[in-house]
């Protein structure tokens, strides 16, 4: 932290969220800006609040030193003196270098409630961001027709309670020495005093009966299990809530000659087709199997799940 009580940090996401990332820490009152693989961000407290605060950052690294490149060797040794058995990382832009740590040690998108996942699990933090990207705030109705080990209506519910997912963890800038317990405190007393009961409907479905009760294992272990209803009932059966609402979907992948593959699709499209006046998001691999669903995707963006180029295509009323 510099003489003004402020911070500089660098958030890490999955890639083609840093933009959405970066609105995110601005409402947690930072000031930040989108940069290849996340964001670069500042303010007072800016460590404590974005490891305690960000749903869509996977890491967050403390700028610890800049200057001129010349005098990293000097910088370095200083912060060691001041931070014995932190690892210092070491960036150089043109004439200009950056010391950083590790601020957050475990991944962040490692919550805690997940002990067992599906066969193709999605990462709670890109979870996230995706419902951040669809404009989600929890104030209508949210669906996972295809929910398999529950992670969206999971980080929906915890969003739309607007329960900060690091209030349970420890990170490691709080072993550094120097670190204020009491700043970091009040950082996440502020985040825990936002927390309320879900004002509307997140609901997760799955056809496959072993799903089903992982999600609802996984609901009970993040606490919000009351406000998570879960349902085994395949994608074209799902007779959603009435009125408008958020439908957030990552559909199985695979290749187009798959037939259960592009059955779920098919599915999948006929939900679509009856959720007049909601917003829908699919996580999708395969453009093929993207046009079986009805219409065209008002915005398609490019990311990236778990190293596999996708596309999060949003369908708006």
């Amino acid at each position: 932290m510099n003489e003004r009580g402020r911070e500089r940090i660098f958030a890490a996401c999955a890639p083609g969220l840093e933009p959405t990332l970066a609105r995110e820490l601005v409402a947690l009152g930072l000031r930040a800006r989108a940069v290849a693989g996340g964001v670069e961000a500042e303010g007072a407290d800016a460590t404590a609040t974005a490891c305690l605060g960000s749903r869509a950052a996977d890491a967050v690294k403390a700028r610890l030193w800049e200057g001129p490149a010349g005098g990293v060797a000097a910088a370095r040794r200083e912060l060691a003196r001041k931070l014995p058995g932190v690892e210092l990382e070491a960036r150089r832009d043109g004439d200009r270098s950056t010391l950083s740590a590790d601020a957050s040690g475990a991944p962040l998108f490692k919550r805690g409630w997940r002990a067992r996942v599906g066969a193709a699990p999605l990462r709670e933090s890109l979870a996230a961001g995706l419902l951040l990207e669809l404009g989600f705030d929890g104030s209508l109705p949210l669906l996972d027709p295809m929910c398999g080990s529950g992670t969206i209506a999971i980080e929906g519910a915890l969003l739309s309670a607007r329960r900060a997912p690091g209030l349970g963890r420890t990170f490691a800038f709080e072993s550094w020495q120097g670190h204020d317990p009491a700043r970091t405190q009040a950082v996440r007393e502020s985040l825990a005093a936002l927390a309320r009961p879900p004002p509307a409907a997140v609901i997760g479905c799955d056809r496959n009966g072993g799903a089903v009760r992982l999600a609802t294992k996984n609901a009970e272990a993040a606490g919000i299990a009351p406000f998570v209803r879960i349902e085994r009932v395949d994608a074209g059966d799902v007779r959603p809530p009435e009125g408008p609402g958020f439908c957030l979907v990552n559909p199985p992948y695979g290749v187009r000659l798959d037939r259960e593959v592009e059955d779920s699709w098919r599915a999948l499209g006929r939900l679509v087709g009856r959720l007049a006046g909601w917003t829908v998001g699919v996580l999708a691999f395969d453009p093929a199997l993207a046009r079986l669903l009805p219409g065209s995707p008002a915005r398609a963006l490019d990311v990236q799940n778990g190293g596999l180029r996708c596309q999060f295509l949003v369908y708006r009323p």
